[in-house]
């Protein structure tokens, strides 16, 4: 059976913090299509053992971005991210 499954929930209104679910809901995905990410050997977890995440190596793994071998473009990503948040409080 394929199931289609809806965005519910963006970036913004993420914790910092995420779990499969959480990630699931983001990416309009399964739960356990987003437990098999948080189980490939990159994927940006906390612990090795939790299936925890912060969500913005999360986002920058989704861009395909690993802030270990493209440091330059972790931080631009993150400088926009923050200029973003100035702008909207304005």
């Amino acid at each position: 059976m394929n199931v289609k499954y809806e965005i519910t929930m963006n970036w913004n209104e993420a914790p910092d913090t995420i779990t499969p679910e959480i990630y699931a809901k983001i990416r309009g995905k399964s739960p356990q299509w987003a437990r098999n990410k948080f189980n490939e050997k990159n994927f940006p977890k906390l612990d090795g053992k939790l299936l925890m995440a912060d969500k913005t190596a999360v986002r920058l793994y989704d861009m395909g971005i690993n802030p270990k071998q493209n440091q330059k473009a972790s931080i631009d990503y993150l400088i926009f991210l923050e200029l973003q948040k100035l702008n909207e409080r304005r």
